[in-house]
């Protein structure tokens, strides 16, 4: 492995700089790594003991493979200094890891940092490798990715540097241009775009804003630890550009950090903790509503009243809120599938995959453990009947288990049971959906016993299924009878149907299914079967085993069912 040189920003804080050096001398790497340190000159004369002294004690400093130190011989300012310092040093080496004066290191800092530079060296879309993160109570991933950069103890390459826009004026009028503010600003709870615009007008001299903008215009991510490799010291009224402020003390980690192979998209998961702790540390209810009418005419202050709401209220609330209400739901009574179909907007939205994608990389990574229709759940709902119908057919096939799962999604059901399925000799879960869903399964889910196929023939060409799944699908074709003919006729041993809609009395019946935007924006036509005429299409070739209630509840008067059936010999 090819260990990054390390460039140190100091000044006048002897102190500071002392902590930073002696935590950075205690990571395992240290001592094979070289340090360049980079000494602005002072702003005045009042300042120039202060400086000195901190070149006095930086001259000295040992426990580096070799220490190059450059002394400026004016001030050049924060920005200049760390921008050039750290032009010449990519220039030269290729990467490099960047360090201010008070940033105490975890033991395990240069460790993660060399090792992700190396993993990721050749993948464009991670610009940066960062050290720290906030203390937040929740659990979270190892690593994961955010979009954009930052600035506290951090890596990367000359690629990624090259990126970097000095012109602010340019990244602010791009980030308007495109309404990105309150994406940049992490859904408001942090004010980069009021640094920003600072910047520009020459209010800051922050170069670490500039950074960040750059990389989020070029929708670039950057590698997080899930616990901090770093705590800032320097939050305490003593640097140019920090106040006395305690929202970003954290603990620092006690073990190394492993860097692994992650999908190059951002955790919405983090995010979102990222955005509450931010909110939770700044002012009370009543204070925000007060700085709205202060700050915004009366004319305003409704509007602005309605966002803040809207901001506090726990979405859990939310979602109760929008499912209850009449809005969404199963309406309509069409003539046909084609006249339903063309007052909706469909089912193949990338939105929609996008959504499910995000859900399910939570539940691959463990920061949830159970998904449906795109929603994610700490606890997970079990359909014991479907479960049980799945152990019993592993029991009548020598503890195995080959089952395709028809409009699976991206493995919705195989995560949710799969620890009950840990004891079966063998198990293959295979999926047959939407070719966007496979092409992305495929990429991102797929390993030894889950696997992803654009259509029934091409899977039964590969895998030798004892049972076809479908569940809370069945709805969504637009044939369905005749797709059941074509079920029937492929001879399976099982047919398991789950969540699957009847009516109480009467016949089929077409409807639009209208989806709350809480979950995603969509409609789509939808079934509601006759639960007679359904039976007899089977009764023929297949033995009726069980039949069950699923959970799920609607506005129209029907029952969501589930049935085990099996082939009659």
């Amino acid at each position: 492995m090819i260990l990054a040189p390390i460039a140190l920003f100091a000044y006048n804080r002897l102190w500071h700089t002392q902590q930073t050096i002696e935590a950075l001398q205690k990571n395992e790497l240290a001592e094979a790594s070289e340090l360049f340190i980079f000494s602005d000159g002072p702003k005045s004369q009042e300042d120039t003991e202060k400086v000195l002294r901190v070149r006095g004690y930086i001259e000295k400093i040992t426990g580096f493979k070799n220490v190059t130190i450059t002394k400026r011989h004016h001030n050049i300012g924060l920005a200049n200094s760390i921008v050039t310092g750290i032009t010449e040093i990519v220039n030269n080496y290729g990467r490099i890891i960047v360090l201010e004066d008070d940033m105490v290191t975890s033991p395990y800092f240069l460790k993660f940092m060399n090792e992700a530079l190396e993993f990721y060296e050749d993948d464009e879309k991670v610009i940066c490798i960062h050290g720290y993160m906030y203390a937040i109570r929740a659990k979270l991933p190892e690593t994961f990715f955010l979009r954009g950069a930052d600035c506290w103890g951090w890596a990367t390459w000359k690629r990624g540097w090259d990126l970097f826009e000095q012109n602010g004026s340019e990244l602010l009028n791009e980030i308007k241009k495109r309404k990105l503010q309150k994406q940049f600003d992490i859904n408001g709870s942090y004010p980069y775009t009021k640094m920003l615009e600072n910047r520009v007008r020459g209010k800051n001299d922050s170069w670490a804003v500039l950074w960040r903008a750059s990389a989020f215009l070029k929708e670039r991510l950057t590698l997080h630890p899930g616990k901090s490799l770093i705590h800032n010291i320097g939050n305490d009224n003593s640097g140019t550009h920090c106040k006395v402020s305690n929202i970003f003390d954290t603990e620092i980690a006690n073990r190394p950090i492993s860097v692994q192979r992650l999908p190059f998209i951002e955790s919405s998961f983090v995010r979102e903790e990222i955005e509450r702790y931010l909110k939770s540390k700044k002012a009370s209810f009543i204070t925000l509503i007060i700085n709205r009418i202060k700050n915004f005419k009366w004319v305003r202050i409704a509007k602005y009243m309605k966002e803040v709401i809207k901001d506090l209220i726990p979405p859990l609330l939310l979602r109760i809120y929008q499912r209850t209400t009449t809005n969404y739901g199963f309406f309509g009574n069409y003539s046909s599938w084609d006249e339903a179909k063309k007052v909706s907007t469909g089912y193949d939205s990338n939105l929609i995959l996008d959504k499910v994608r995000d859900s399910m990389l939570k539940i691959k990574t463990g920061e949830a453990v159970f998904e449906r229709d795109s929603v994610v759940f700490n606890t997970i709902q079990y359909s014991w009947p479907l479960l049980a119908g799945l152990l019993w057919i592993a029991s009548k096939n020598d503890n195995k288990l080959s089952i395709i799962d028809f409009g699976g999604s991206l493995g919705s059901t195989y995560f949710q049971y799969k620890n009950f399925f840990s004891n079966l000799d063998d198990l293959k879960w295979s999926i047959v959906e939407q070719s966007k869903f496979v092409t992305c399964g495929k990429e991102m889910f797929e390993d030894d016993q889950l696997r992803f196929f654009y259509d029934l023939e091409s899977c039964l060409e590969q895998v030798r299924a004892n049972v076809i799944l479908l569940s809370a699908v069945l709805q969504y074709v637009e044939n369905p009878y005749l797709f059941l003919e074509k079920i029937i006729n492929m001879d399976f041993k099982y047919i398991l149907f789950d969540r699957t809609p009847f009516l109480e009395k009467g016949k089929d019946r077409i409807t639009i299914q209208k989806v709350p935007p809480c979950i995603y924006t969509a409609s789509y036509p939808a079934w509601f079967f006759s639960k007679e005429k359904f039976l007899n299409l089977l009764s023929e070739r297949y033995k009726l085993i069980a039949e069950f209630d699923a959970h799920d509840k609607t506005n129209i008067p029907s029952v969501f069912k589930g049935f085990i059936f099996e082939r009659a010999e």
